[in-house]
């Protein structure tokens, strides 16, 4: 629904107002739990509505914003959930501890307080008069505050900090996007060289994924890849527009290769540096942005299927493949002396890798431990991991994540534990690949139908955006965006209710994440600059 600019700058006042008091229920939870939540990080977080009020006034003062502003409100409304979601992460001195001892410690704290807010409460005078000698004896259930300590958050930690810094980059990183998509000039550069594009970006970004990352991070625990979705995009989607029409003069459901090529090899750039990380998680990504942007440009049922089925073998042949480039590392490097045949025994044998037989191993069975025998992956890893029995091994290394996920979604039920009442501290990294747990123990069903239906919304108005663009270009750009939203949204959250294998990528706009924020609002930039072109020439139409 396309409301006027002052209908959608109420909302996000709203927003704001509802926020603050998320903040207040979070602080009023912790100071009840024994511990104090920074109210200086709080302010932080609603000091950045800041510039996002100032970005909505730039959009429909300056530049009289006649696009679809569901998508700019409904995108605030997920960082303003995922905002306050870590803030009572981060500030739980059990999330926030470094190390098992300390853990352990603020877990003891906050049972202690507990147990001594029940003796206060449920003991009665004679009870109390006899274990404390008194009868109105009353139990410390907060922690004193020592006034010489020195406290983590500071005004100057704040401002240095990447998670004031990220937020107000990727705010930055959309008015750029928005202000450089609506100009044809730059769409006719961008289309023009999509092809150079997709292999200057795309080139940089598989040497450091191979040869400067492991298990999917780099440069310490991010994923500098994530702008590459961005350039691909622009990449592919200049290729189609241009050869869309030659893709549908086709002999028996299949265009010429001279056409098909090109394509091929754009889609192979980002698939090979994946498969050599084994993120396939991005890799389902990716392949439903092909077939999302091949359906909007040629929309014939054959050459559609036959694309479904091209991109369902692409996947099953880059799994395999994956498989057999380890097993080769693997035997090539070891020094283990085996004939040539059983060489060529183990590459097939081995041909799906460990890590995905592991990840559909945990879908399948959840906490039940693979058996030695009949999996020898599990068998390779079972001695290297801490534990007394394969059941504790398992539990300890995989299935402890997602099992402490799935408990705080049963717990929350309807409407949930309530904000900062939950014990979503318990599931490790749940700021980042498992935040929509945390947001469905705390806020129940309610909580996480609202981050369902908002990224329904978003798909919706996005794939609106691209039916209504008026060139194939453009059309394909708004239908990709809207498709890597989707996807990587869908992948997500069905790996956290554990409808689909975990994967391990981030939720977009709500997950705790550098890049992957940044990438994200940049990506609506570009949408909503799309939905301002579309609009504007309908109203210079009219006039």
């Amino acid at each position: 629904m396309k409301n006027r600019p002052s209908s959608h700058l109420l909302l996000l006042v709203l927003l704001v107002v509802l926020d603050a008091l998320a903040y207040l229920a979070i602080y009023r939870a912790g100071i009840a739990r024994g511990f104090s939540p920074s109210v200086l990080l709080a302010c932080r977080d609603l000091a950045l509505f800041l510039p996002i009020f100032f970005v909505f006034i730039w959009l429909a003062r300056r530049h009289k914003y006649a696009g679809d502003l569901t998508l700019f409100t409904v995108a605030i409304l997920l960082f303003s959930i995922g905002q306050f979601t870590q803030y009572r992460l981060f500030t739980d001195p059990e999330y926030a501890a470094g190390n098992r001892a300390e853990v352990r410690q603020a877990r003891l704290a906050k049972a202690r307080v507990q147990q001594y807010k029940n003796i206060n409460q449920f003991y009665d005078a004679e009870k109390k008069k006899a274990l404390f000698g008194d009868p109105n004896f009353q139990l410390q259930t907060t922690t004193p505050t020592d006034t010489n300590a020195p406290q983590y958050w500071t005004l100057s930690r704040i401002f240095t900090s990447t998670s004031t810094l990220i937020p107000l980059v990727a705010f930055l990183g959309f008015a750029l996007a928005f202000a450089f998509i609506r100009r044809d000039d730059v769409l006719l550069l961008l289309q023009r060289n999509s092809f150079l594009i997709g292999l200057l970006t795309t080139l940089p970004f598989a040497f450091i994924a191979i040869f400067l990352s492991e298990r999917g991070k780099s440069l310490g625990n991010t994923t500098p890849w994530e702008p590459v979705k961005i350039t691909f995009l622009l990449s592919y989607a200049g290729i189609l527009a241009d050869h869309y029409r030659n893709l549908s003069r086709t002999h028996w459901g299949i265009p010429p290769w001279r056409f098909v090529l090109p394509f091929l090899l754009i889609a192979a750039l980002p698939i090979v540096p994946f498969f050599a990380l084994q993120d396939f998680g991005q890799m389902l990504v990716f392949l439903g942005a092909y077939v999302t942007l091949y359906v909007v440009a040629v929309r014939r049922l054959p050459q559609v299927t036959i694309a479904i089925g091209l991109m369902a073998a692409l996947l099953v042949v880059s799994i395999f493949a994956a498989g057999v480039y380890n097993t080769v590392v693997n035997v090539f490097t070891d020094g283990a002396e085996v004939g040539a045949v059983q060489r060529v025994k183990n590459i097939v044998n081995e041909g799906v890798p460990d890590r995905i037989k592991q990840r559909f191993y945990l879908w399948r069975y959840g906490g039940i431990a693979p058996d030695t025998e009949e999996h020898e992956w599990w068998a390779k890893e079972a001695p290297r991991v801490p534990g007394n029995t394969d059941e504790e091994k398992w539990y300890n290394k995989y299935a402890f994540q997602p099992s402490q996920a799935l408990f705080g979604i049963s717990d929350g039920r309807v409407l949930g534990a309530g904000l900062g009442k939950g014990h979503p501290e318990t599931v490790p990294i749940a700021d980042s690949d498992f935040i929509y747990a945390v947001v469905a123990e705390e806020m129940g069903i309610v909580g996480g139908a609202i981050i369902i239906f908002a990224f329904i919304i978003v798909v919706v108005a996005g794939m609106r955006t691209a039916i209504e663009a008026r060139d194939m270009f453009t059309k394909l750009i708004a239908a990709g965006i809207t498709a890597f939203l989707g996807f990587q949204a869908i992948v997500n959250i069905g790996g956290v209710l554990r409808m689909l294998p975990m994967t391990g990528i981030t939720l977009p706009f709500v997950s705790h994440g550098g890049w992957s924020l940044i990438t994200s609002f940049f990506m609506l930039g570009m949408l909503m600059a799309i939905s301002h072109r579309n609009n504007s020439v309908k109203v210079d139409s009219r006039q």
